[in-house]
């Protein structure tokens, strides 16, 4: 009870059939006071009804209240002696239901009880009286009501699928007139006979009109919208006594014009990959539509009319095992029909099958380039790709071989083909087979189309001179197919090469070894290593998503390095690299993994050239037809030592260097050339073409050949190895004629230098490769003897 005009106040709660009430503090009550001197109440009204001779209706808000409020007035001014007031509630079958006393000295008393403890749709009582200190109880204002309080459930409320369209919260569906229908779930309240329905705008709106259906276990409310947009369906319980109980609202969102989303089928089926398919049985698996919003429903599957299994649903997806032996032979157009409720509409999916050897039916194979919009343009690029379409059923794999000619390209099964240069100027095509468990293949043909010719293969790249910093950019790299890089004879060495290749045509995606400072994946052509200052030889790294060999920011020089080709179109272009180096200038062209700079001489990269070429394409000039690289154990073993006329005897030197002078008017008129092999034993013998004698007989190590102590001239050499040191290396030599420059490099006792004793020779180079690598290329293309 709620006590107004009180200055102080103190809130209790009564649990159960308790009331909830307040009291205060009174002035004293005199010893004497008695039940006569008490006043009576009146004015009693319970749920806002003034209660009379006659019972009251008091009707709850639907909305599940529990508070019911009553009034009672006292008829005189509280005076000493009146201190608490008594409240009585009993039900229908006249039982106590709650009671309490509340200290009072105001006219007017406002509380409330909760309507759980009252009988509903009957009538109950309510006795209010005042109280004297001894316990003297007053005359007693008694008020009997008639309660009515609607059904308190909320209902679950669903879509019904076969519909004309199913709305729901999530999707945009239907549009104004496209019918929809929703079921209510069996009441939840005992005493509800119907259900009422209507539409709001808003979840908070009231629908301007209720309309009612008979309560069974699946009643269906239809639903036509007249407007688009969110939509709002109201459904509540109603009593026996027409009381409308708690509505629940249900959103769902009604398309515009043109603009209905499509409603996915109620049960999707199919048949699962037979792992055995000797033992009579197959499975289907059916898949309910996620429109359901409450797993419910059976469905049942036939072939024609015969019937083969039937499922409920407990969960979304269920596996139905069927009998191969009842299904007919060859393509069966299985019948899956769904009831989400008894009495819903049946919703039919088909679901082909077969269960012996059925042959596909169409099919169409096509090529499209990945890189281009353009289906089978083989105008741009030479990245393909097989599309498959129209078989039916749906095969279970396709395997795909590329055609040439109408021949099948030897590896090419893949989804996806990388075109070759090979393929220029003939025609592509692929043929793609459907498979299937049970099914017997079938294969297609695309329409071939002529590969047109193509941009080939470039190669873009830069020198990082030490210490710099790696750009991050992808456009780091300035020079491109065969253009220098970095500062020939500055002096300044690189300390790391970047080169990958590019073209308007080919995909280059070969991925070298990965790093951990890599911020994507390699997708590099190349296959590279270089010599670092200290290190030696280490593989490719990655900084800022950019590979590159050698160092960045350790102060340590790329002394050499090795590029090869790798990825698919390796067996078509050959990559062609070379360097300055100090002491030796540029030096020659090295391919493929060759070698290229020197080790152990403490020389640093100052430029780089690189090419790629056609396979067997070889640089038009080979510059100064130095070799691509020199190794200083190697050379080593090899020491020149010249004899020039008049000055004599010059300083020895070693393999790779130039044994006299480039620039002179002396003549090279004898040489003591000696092999020492490290590991190898064996040595070196020359001959010599001196002026009225003609080739003389070789001599061995150290051996002077030619002529010092005499004016006939020497105009040519050949040198040969022996012992293990023949076998394990190639001896190179080339002769340099003054007005002429470098003739062409000899090897293995072939001749260097002029048939005619006229010409002047002034230096002579020594060179050892080891055998099978590639022969040094001469200079401009020159012979090595000159008639």
């Amino acid at each position: 009870m709620r006590l107004r005009g009180a200055a102080l106040r103190a809130a209790a709660v009564l649990a159960g059939g308790a009331l909830v009430a307040s009291s205060v503090l009174v002035p004293a009550v005199p010893a004497n006071a008695s039940a006569a001197d008490l006043p009576a109440l009146s004015g009693v009204t319970v749920g806002g009804q003034a209660c009379g001779a006659d019972p009251v209706t008091v009707v709850r808000d639907r909305q599940g209240s529990d508070e019911l409020p009553f009034t009672a007035e006292l008829d005189v001014e509280p005076y000493a002696g009146v201190s608490r007031v008594m409240v009585v509630a009993r039900d229908a079958l006249d039982d106590v239901v709650a009671t309490r006393t509340y200290e009072t000295y105001d006219r007017v008393v406002e509380e409330s009880i909760r309507a759980d403890d009252l009988t509903d749709n009957a009538v109950n009582t309510l006795r209010v009286s005042v109280l004297a200190e001894d316990g003297t109880s007053g005359p007693a204002a008694e008020c009997t009501f008639l309660l009515r309080r609607g059904p308190l459930a909320e209902l679950s409320v669903v879509p019904v699928l076969g519909a004309e369209t199913v709305y729901t919260s999530w999707s945009s569906r239907g549009g104004v007139g496209v019918a929809g229908a929703f079921a209510i779930v069996a009441p939840q309240s005992p005493d509800t006979v119907a259900f009422a329905y209507g539409y709001a705008a808003e979840d908070t709106a009231e629908p301007a009109v209720w309309t009612t259906v008979p309560a069974t276990e699946h009643a269906v409310i239809p639903f036509v919208p007249t407007t688009t947009g969110q939509q709002v369906v109201k459904v509540a319980e109603v009593d026996e006594t027409g009381l409308i109980g708690v509505a629940t609202s249900l959103k769902v969102y009604v398309a515009r014009p043109e603009r209905a989303e499509t409603v996915p089928p109620a049960v999707i089926a199919r048949k699962l990959t037979d792992t055995q398919p000797d033992d009579d049985l197959v499975t289907v698996r059916l898949t309910l539509t996620d429109d359901l919003v409450a797993v419910a429903g059976q469905a049942t599957l036939y072939d024609g009319a015969t019937q083969l299994g039937r499922t409920t649903f407990d969960a979304r997806v269920k596996d139905v095992v069927l009998r191969q032996s009842q299904i007919g032979p060859g393509h069966r157009d299985l019948r899956v029909e769904y009831e989400q409720f008894a009495g819903a509409p049946t919703v039919t999916t088909t679901l082909r099958v077969c269960v012996a050897s059925c042959p596909f039916t169409g099919g169409s194979a096509t090529v499209r380039s990945t890189w281009s919009s353009t289906t089978g343009d083989p105008s741009y690029n030479s990245s393909y790709e097989a599309v498959a379409q129209g078989f039916s059923p749906t095969p279970a794999s396709y395997t795909y071989q590329w055609l040439r000619n109408g021949a099948a390209i030897k590896d090419a099964t893949s989804k996806q083909y990388l075109s070759s240069p090979a393929d220029i100027g003939h025609s592509i095509s692929v043929r793609i087979t459907a498979q299937g468990p049970t099914m017997s293949p079938r294969s297609v043909t695309s329409t071939p189309f002529t590969v047109k010719p193509r941009d080939g293969m470039h190669v873009n790249y830069d020198l990082s001179p030490v210490g710099s910093s790696l750009s991050s950019s992808y456009c780091y790299c300035t020079a491109s197919d065969g253009q220098s890089t970095g500062r020939a004879g500055s002096g300044r060495a690189a300390q790391a090469l970047v080169a990958f290749p590019s073209s308007q045509s080919y995909t280059t995606g070969l991925v070298p070894p990965t790093s951990a400072e890599s911020e994507m994946p390699a997708a590099f052509w190349f296959e590279t290593e270089g010599y670092v200052q200290g290190r030696g030889w280490v593989g490719p790294k990655a900084k800022n998503g950019i590979y590159y060999v050698g160092s960045i920011g350790e102060q340590r020089r790329l002394e050499a390095f090795r590029i090869t080709p790798g990825g698919p179109h390796a067996p078509f272009y050959d990559v062609w690299y070379r360097v300055y180096v100090p002491k030796y200038g540029w030096l020659g062209w090295a391919k493929n993994g060759e070698a290229a700079g020197t080790t152990g001489f403490g020389y640093g990269v100052e430029d780089v050239q690189i090419r790629v070429l056609p396979k067997g394409k070889a640089p038009a000039t080979s510059g100064t037809g130095n070799a691509p690289f020199y190794d200083k154990a190697t050379q080593n073993q090899v020491t020149v030592q010249p004899y020039l006329r008049p000055a004599g005897w010059k300083t020895t030197v070693h393999g790779g260097s130039t044994a006299g002078l480039t620039s002179t008017s002396q003549r090279l008129n004898a040489v003591r050339v000696d092999v020492d092999g490290q590991r190898y034993s064996g040595g070196v013998q020359v001959s010599a073409k001196v002026e009225g004698d003609g080739w003389r007989s070789w001599v061995g190590d150290t051996k002077v050949a030619g002529t010092y102590h005499r004016t006939d001239r020497t105009s040519a050499y050949k040198m040969r190895l022996t012992g293990e040191m023949a076998k394990q290396y190639d001896i190179y030599y080339r002769v340099h004629v003054a007005g002429t420059g470098w003739l062409g490099w000899a090897k293995n006792g072939a001749g260097a230098g002029t048939e005619s004793y006229k010409y002047r020779n002034t230096a002579v180079q020594v060179v050892l490769v080891k055998k099978g690598e590639r022969p040094l290329m001469s200079a401009y293309g020159r012979a090595a003897y000159k008639r």
